[in-house]
């Protein structure tokens, strides 16, 4: 690394130029100690092997373009390799039964919600790391879950509410509205429940009032579509669709002019995060960390953004943090689900298996 660095010094000023508008490499000054020795690992390893869902940070092109900024942040060659995968429940069970058969992890790193942050905590598959050691001056204490074993990588905003601007009734600013007539059959929903496992928990709705919307709102469903359908309101084919399942897919849409809005619901407020967290049994764990580490940097916050229309809201430089303030100064007081929640409340999950068949006419 100390080569690497000598022979930046050495470059001339233009190029150091160039270098500071494409994202300058990390000096001597930005690495940690225990930084260093994640490098140095890393660079022996010599490549990092990533599964999750295409959609998720931008897929094969979001990930290299991710993984070009982190070697040349840090002056590393590693092969960033990405496969795109199978729903995050069955890349976690994955991982689960390769630890249980003495095999390397699918995954390096394993992304995904509380809820797969939670189960790779409680199953014993995601190892504990001072993340904070790696970026003192960056990663903050309330970014690190489940005792270091899962660490926030961005946010969303779960449970809304999208609507077609041109042809809604009214514009929906709190569920409950998609009860009222003039919105019957003129709304979908999802085959899965997204949300109510957050909806039913015993401090949230609960279960009863949270089954109960359910029922009312099934009598107002003109079918059911899946989160990433939402071309479907923008034609009109329906006019509402909730609950939303991370809210950011709206962003792009209206990126391309399609009649749509998002709304965070006044009767449900929801932060969600998604998560990394390093398997036990991950073939290249020092490259896993610094990709990990490289997301929680300036530069990697606004790449996530790039290719995810999100970012970590509590950071000063997040953009997602913009939108969540105009919802606060409108008295919108968001509830966040975590690791630790998600532990606490069981009971939730319970209440999205009972909406199931209820949203379904069953």
């Amino acid at each position: 690394m100390t080569t690497y660095i000598q022979a930046l010094r050495m470059a001339s000023a233009v190029a150091a130029i160039a270098f500071v508008q494409m994202g300058a490499p990390a000096s001597a000054a930005d690495i940690s100690p225990a930084l260093k020795e994640v490098i140095a690992g890393a660079q022996k390893e010599g490549k990092i092997d990533l599964t999750w869902g295409a959609s998720i940070m931008g897929g094969h092109e979001g990930v290299r373009a991710l993984g070009e900024a982190m070697n040349a942040m840090y002056g590393t060659k590693i092969n960033v390799r990405f496969t795109p995968g199978p729903a995050l429940p069955e890349v976690l069970n994955a991982v689960v039964i390769s630890q249980g058969a003495g095999r390397a992890s699918p995954t390096d790193a394993i992304i995904g919600t509380n809820q797969h942050a939670a189960e790779a905590y409680t199953k014993g598959v995601s190892v504990p790391v001072n993340w904070q050691a790696l970026l003192p001056s960056r990663i903050q204490d309330s970014s690190i879950e489940a005792k270091g074993a899962a660490i926030r990588v961005f946010t969303t905003l779960p449970g809304g509410i999208i609507y077609n601007t041109q042809r809604a009734p009214s514009k929906p600013t709190k569920l409950s509205d998609l009860l009222k007539p003039e919105w019957k059959g003129k709304i979908a929903s999802t085959p899965y429940a997204a949300s109510w496992e957050l909806i039913s928990a015993s401090d949230v709705w609960g279960e009863e009032r949270a089954l109960d919307f359910a029922r009312k709102l099934t009598t107002q469903l003109a079918g059911l579509i899946r989160c990433n359908e939402l071309e479907r309101i923008a034609t009109g084919e329906f006019l509402a669709f909730a609950m939303d399942c991370t809210g950011r897919d709206w962003v792009e849409m209206q990126r391309k002019k399609a009649p749509v809005a998002h709304v965070v619901p006044e009767d449900f407020p929801a932060q969600r995060f998604y998560y990394m967290a390093i398997p036990k049994n991950a073939a290249s764990p020092n490259a896993a960390k610094l990709f990990v580490t490289f997301l929680h940097t300036v530069e990697g916050q606004k790449l996530i953004y790039k290719w995810s229309d999100t970012d970590l809201h509590t950071y000063a430089d997040s953009e997602v943090a913009k939108e969540v303030k105009e919802y606060e100064q409108r008295g919108v007081k968001f509830r966040q689900y975590t690791v630790e929640w998600h532990l606490e409340h069981p009971e939730a999950l319970a209440g999205q298996r009972k909406a199931v068949p209820i949203l379904a006419g069953r």
